[in-house]
């Protein structure tokens, strides 16, 4: 006779009624750490958009002049052969522009291979990593993937960046790693140069700081590394510099610390591609240096158009504006509302309202004049302009 397994397979079984069943196979999945299985996979719903505010990448992409320089640098690359292990020209250029050893800077996918390697290799097994929420979601992942335990620090109602609380834990044990996200993804708030220092006086162990979004922030935590050896500050070059679809993250960190995550890190890590575009970019800094001025002018348009239709923001040091539509029980609906009739209008924002404290939570990319004007009028059409429907 014919059987069906759980996921649609079939099995032929002996024709006897009365003959055992066949056990079932035991699932694949099972093979896999259980507290991995009990994690989330990271994604992202998307449909069709005019105006895609919900990934805080820059509005503009490269001057062709800029992709020209690397097609044709790669171009002239064999194809046929390894990149070099460790992007030593890129670090060299990371280094230059940063005024910093290139010894000290390490190249990856994004700054979360790097952030991934730094976890892996600096936490023990089973060890306590400190961080804060709400935060950037997939730290919750690289910790456990890590072998270490999680000890995420709740802000409060404000959702600012819980300081005092992680310099209290600091006190307890300072030889555990602390990650700290400044600015705040997705809140948007940063804390102070005085505050990391501070932190850093406290803390023995790293201080993995996440500092994705620093080119649109006051604060500048570069000269801190003259000073702590055991800062590693994580940066990209996804949000102001118009690659997010090459990914290309970097950290800065002492180098004989960066001498150390080298053997961690996989070999061959960024490809000729990857590398040609981020030494394009960097030859002539002017383009991002424009872009990021251009959204420093317009945050606080931003922020004037939601306030004005009655949400709550929170203040921001990011290329994105958070914002909440009410504490109450019927906060989640309205947030939901919102977003939907603003899918519909060809607008994409993030939602963000599952993260801790963040009920009733949506993130807004700041776009350009155009992106601006469409998102005022969708306010008007759905009646958040003319009545304050929040």
């Amino acid at each position: 006779m014919t059987g069906i397994f759980e996921d649609g397979t079939k099995s032929q079984e002996a024709s006897n009624p009365g003959s055992p069943a066949s056990p079932q196979p035991p699932s694949p999945a099972n093979l896999v750490r259980p507290e991995l299985r009990r994690l989330k996979a990271y994604h992202l719903v998307q449909g069709p958009s005019r105006f895609k505010l919900d990934q805080n990448e820059v509005a503009w992409d490269l001057p062709l002049r800029i992709k020209k320089r690397c097609v044709d640098r790669l171009m002239q690359e064999s194809w046929a052969t390894y990149p070099t292990f460790n992007a030593d020209e890129f670090r060299k250029a990371l280094g230059e522009h940063y005024d910093w050893p290139w010894e000290g800077v390490l190249a990856g996918a994004g700054s979360s291979e790097l952030l991934s390697i730094c976890v892996e290799s600096m936490c023990p097994p089973m060890g306590e990593v400190i961080s804060h929420t709400p935060s950037f979601g997939l730290y919750s992942m690289l910790v456990p993937r890590s072998g270490g335990t999680p000890r995420f620090l709740q802000a409060g109602s404000d959702l600012a960046l819980p300081m005092e609380a992680l310099m209290a834990e600091v006190e307890k044990d300072p030889r555990r790693p602390v990650i700290l996200c400044s600015p705040n993804n997705p809140v948007g708030d940063a804390a102070t140069v005085e505050q990391v220092e501070a932190l850093l006086q406290r803390l023995e162990g790293p201080l993995l700081l996440d500092n994705a979004y620093h080119e649109f922030s006051r604060y500048d935590y570069r000269p801190l590394l003259d000073r702590y050896r055991h800062l590693v500050l994580l940066r990209t070059l996804s949000k102001a510099w118009s690659v997010a679809g090459l990914r290309l993250g970097y950290m800065l960190a002492d180098p004989e610390l960066v001498a150390e995550l080298v053997k961690a890190k996989l070999p061959y890590n960024l490809g000729h591609p990857s590398v040609a575009a981020g030494l394009a970019v960097l030859s002539e800094p002017a383009v991002s240096e424009r872009a990021v001025g251009t959204i420093l002018r317009r945050r606080p348009q931003w922020e004037e158009l939601l306030q004005q239709a009655g949400f709550e923001t929170f203040p921001t040091e990011t290329n994105f504006v958070l914002l909440r539509c009410g504490t109450d029980d019927g906060a989640q609906g309205r947030s939901e509302v919102l977003r939907q009739g603003l899918s519909d209008r060809g607008i994409l924002v993030r939602d963000v309202s599952a993260g801790p404290g963040l009920r009733g939570c949506l993130r807004v990319t700041v776009g350009g004049g155009g992106a601006l004007r469409a998102f005022r009028r969708a306010l008007d059409e759905m009646g958040y302009l003319a009545g304050g429907r929040v």
